[in-house]
């Protein structure tokens, strides 16, 4: 459904006052709408529904005790944190020697995994490496794949929280069919030393420092997240005493959770940082200071060098919009044009087009042709298109782009999405505008 609002008017308004001050010529591309997901509660996976012994200790919000025989009736609760309540109480009450028939028939489902279908999944596998953790390594399959390795990170992290050596020891296997991607491997060790970090970090770092790249990247972000939940200097040391090949991604994980807590403090130790490394943590702990105050990381940033802003702009522009996309897009107009600049103004254009058009519109309108403007229409036109369902509008703001690549890419996105609405409208203007009428575009793209 439409919004109520008359936008094509809105938008089209201040695109014809930008039009009798500015250069106009043709269209561009834009990123894909992101989406929101949905999935219902429902679990048809077959037989589940075999009565067991009633859960107990369970009560609802009434504080009546509730009894559920079955996994099918627990799903079928409709109050989503009673459900999961129930859902645990289930697995905890559930005989191991079942656990593996119930992942079975999850497996050769034919109903859609949702999200709580692979909360249902994990929760088997997690008690089952509890109970049974041979039976449950051997269960893991090694086709790959999403699940798969979803599987995999359940079964090591819980092992690893009860015997983290037996975890590094299957992580040594050779002929382990799951690690044959580096990443992978890279993230089952980063959960394997998160885990051991807990209970022995300096074992768990002896143990970081034997393994090969990839797997020795990942122990050591593991051992530094956990680090970092208490001292974050101790945390930063740590990175510091890595060699060259570890330290550049733990550096910026640090700048960003410590930014978190204390952004002054992050900022500063990512100032003392060396040349080659000072950039990318800055911008990592502006990032995260703009997601909890973007005002004052704006104001930071408004006192460095100009040369130093063209890399943090962009960061503190694309969290802030998420906030108040009109507070900053008038602070990133008003930023030196840079490439960082360019890029996040599509994002902020796209939040601020689909909270107040009219304002978004106007705004646009009044600034100076060139790269962060033309970004800027992408992301107004991109909201045009599919938040308010008015492709029209969005080609004729894409005819003021001038980047000519980005103008017949924009073009030929929205127009192929107003010719699916509208085929003789959209033939009309595409003759008119000698410009070429493309396959409509299926809704969504």
């Amino acid at each position: 459904m439409k919004k109520v609002f008359p936008l094509l008017l809105v938008l089209s308004l201040a695109l014809n006052a930008w039009q009798l001050t500015k250069r106009s010529t043709k269209s561009g591309n834009i990123s894909g709408d992101p989406k929101a997901s949905g999935s219902d509660n429902s679990f048809e996976q077959g037989s589940l529904s075999g009565r067991r012994t009633p859960i107990k200790g369970l009560t609802t919000r009434s504080s009546e005790p509730t009894s559920y025989t079955s996994l099918d009736e627990v799903l079928a609760i409709g109050d989503p944190l009673t459900r999961y309540e129930a859902l645990i109480a289930f697995i905890r009450n559930l005989d191991p020697n079942e656990i593996e028939g119930y992942l079975g028939r999850i497996r050769s489902g034919k109903g859609k995994m949702d999200s709580e279908t692979n909360m249902l999944r994990r929760l088997l596998y997690a008690r089952w490496t509890q109970e049974d953790p041979d039976g449950a390594l051997a269960n893991l399959s090694s086709a790959g794949g999403k699940q798969a390795y979803e599987d995999a990170g359940t079964v090591i992290g819980t092992l690893a929280s009860m015997d983290p050596a037996r975890a590094a020891a299957w992580l040594a296997d050779p002929e382990n069919a799951l690690l044959r991607q580096p990443w992978m491997s890279a993230i089952l060790s980063r959960t394997v030393a998160e885990q051991w970090a807990r209970q022995d970090p300096d074992a768990a770092l002896a143990w970081a420092s034997t393994l090969e790249a990839e797997q020795r990247s990942g122990a050591y972000a593991g051992i530094i997240n956990n680090i970092m939940a208490s001292d974050p200097q101790r945390a930063a040391e740590l990175a510091m005493s890595l060699d060259e090949y570890d330290r550049p991604k733990l550096l910026g994980q640090i700048a960003e959770s410590w930014a978190a807590r204390d952004p002054a403090e992050a900022v500063a130790w990512a100032n003392s940082l060396s040349e080659g490394e000072r950039e990318g943590s800055l911008q990592e702990a502006l990032g995260s200071w703009a997601a909890s105050d973007p005002s004052k990381a704006a104001a930071y940033v408004d006192q460095m060098p100009e040369q130093e802003r063209a890399g943090v702009v962009g960061e503190i522009a694309r969290n802030w919009a998420q906030q108040e996309p009109a507070e900053a897009a008038e602070w990133l107009g008003n930023q030196p044009e840079s490439e960082g600049k360019a890029g996040a103004m599509g994002q902020v254009m796209w939040n601020w087009t689909t909270s107040d058009p009219e304002a978004a519109a106007n705004w646009l309108g009044e600034q100076p042709a060139g790269p962060s403007y033309d970004n800027g229409v992408t992301g107004l036109a991109k909201a045009a298109t599919h938040a308010y369902d008015d492709p029209s509008t969005a080609v004729t703001w894409a005819s003021t782009i001038e980047n000519p690549d980005l103008r017949d890419r924009m073009t030929t996105h929205t127009l192929g999405v107003w010719r699916r609405q509208d085929e003789q409208a959209a033939q009309a203007w595409a003759a008119e505008n000698e410009v070429e009428l493309p396959e409509a575009q299926r809704r969504g793209k």
